[in-house]
Order: structure tokens, then sequence, then C-alpha cells
């Protein structure tokens, strides 16, 4: 039980310690962190190009039977959602939206720009197109959302899908999020700063104070010599005096 105490006294102690480390050196970790995220920030302004997102909605309702809306319609049109999001991104909508618009790009290119969603229990498609131009992200998805109500009425055999909602242009690039990064390098930073001063810490197994002696070698100490600025001061001062009685003598002597 007691060596347990002990075990967890010396936890703590060492925890101390390295909390100690770490608070000395705090302004240096603090420094490599501003210089992570200051490098991040300007990366991300110069090297990264921004990216626009452009989203556009269909509206797919899948009537069973001619004449007013049913319960049946919308349970159905529903649970064909999952259906409606792998073809707009089939390799028939995209190779069509590049062949009318005259993309010089590839069907997996392409479908990588496009992301599909629906909002739950709801026979809405919101197709969101991704882009470095955000006039050709507008037009690639209302194209692709032309092409996809087409095909979704040929190959389901719906009547009509709607476009209710058209792309917009957006203002602001959705990426890249340049405070954000610089957020993240700076935490990071942080980081392996902490961590880098940590393992000197813990490598380091010179012997500095009584302490150490006592825990590393179990040798008590008797006595300290004690250094200080104030010593050298004195030292300094004695020899001064030592060769200014000196140098009198001489004159005298003379």
């Amino acid at each position: 039980m007691e060596n347990s105490m002990k075990n967890n006294d010396e936890i703590e102690i060492d925890l101390r310690q390295i909390f100690i480390v770490i608070m000395s050196k705090i302004a240096i970790i603090l420094l490599v962190g501003v210089i992570f995220g200051l490098a991040a920030f300007i990366g991300s302004k110069l090297l990264l190009k921004p990216v626009y997102q452009s989203q556009t909605s269909l509206y797919v309702l899948n009537k069973q039977s001619q004449g007013t809306t049913t319960l049946s319609d919308l349970q159905s049109s529903t649970q064909l959602t999952q259906d409606y999001m792998i073809l707009v991104k089939s390799r028939t909508v995209t190779e069509k939206v590049i062949s009318d618009l005259g993309l010089n790009t590839t069907n997996e290119k392409l479908a990588k720009q496009i992301s599909v969603s629906t909002p739950s229990d709801s026979r809405v498609l919101e197709i969101t197109v991704s882009n470095n131009d955000q006039y050709e992200a507008k037009r690639i998805a209302d194209k692709v959302a032309e092409i996809s109500a087409d095909s979704i009425c040929d190959i389901m055999q719906i009547e009509k899908v709607n476009v209710f909602e058209e792309a917009n242009i957006s203002e602001k690039p959705s990426s890249p999020n340049c405070l954000k990064n610089a957020i993240i390098a700076f935490v990071l930073g942080m980081v392996l700063a902490i961590a880098i001063v940590v393992i000197r810490f813990v490598m380091n197994d010179t012997i500095n104070t009584s302490e150490d002696i006592e825990k590393y070698l179990g040798i008590s100490t008797l006595a300290l010599i004690p250094l200080s600025e104030d010593l050298d001061d004195s030292a300094e001062a004695a020899a001064k005096r030592k060769k200014h009685k000196h140098s009198s003598s001489k004159k005298g002597d003379k």
C-alpha cells in the first residue's frame, strides 16, 4: 500500500515538472503555433484554387394512376429517391452533359463534381456542382438537372420531373476555408512543439539538482555550493581592490 502511494506521488511530481517545463517554454510554443498558422493561411490563399458550389433542386413524383395525387404516390416516390440519386450521377447523364456543354473533362471527373442529396421523407433531389468557376458551376448544375429530369422520366416511366429551383451563382467560394486551415495549423504547431519539449525533458538524464542525486543515485547531499552573480561580482570586486592596492604600493616605492 505504501509503495503504491509512493509511486503515485512520483507520478504527480513528474507531471508537475512536465507542466512547469511546458510553461517555461510557452513563448516558443506559441511562436511555433503562429508560424504554422500563418504558413497555412498564406498557403491556402496562394496555392489552393477556390471552389464554388451551385445548387439546383428537382421534385420527383411517381404517379401510379391518373388524377389526384394519393398517399401511395407520395410513399412510393419517397422510397425511390435513392434510385433517382444514382441516376443523376450515372454515366448516361454525365456523357450527355459533357457533350451538350462541350466540357473538356471525363465522366469520372464530372461525377466527382456532382453531389446529390435529399431531405428526409421528401421527393426533392438537391443537386450540387462544385467547380473553380462559379459561372461554370451554375451552367453544369442547370444542365445536369435538365438531363436528369429527362432520364428519370424515361427510365422510371414518370410523366414529368419539375425543376423548381434553378442553380444559383455563388459569390463566395465554399473552399478553401483559409481561417479554418490557419486555426488547425496553429493548434497542430502547438501540439508538435509541446511534444518536442516533453520528449526532450523525458529523454534528458542530466543530473541538475540535489533532488536528482537523491532520486537517481540514492546518495544524500551533504552540502551545496551556491553559484550566483553576487558571488561573481564579489570576486571581481575583490580582484579589482587587490590590483588597485598593488599599483598604489608600487607608486609609493617610487
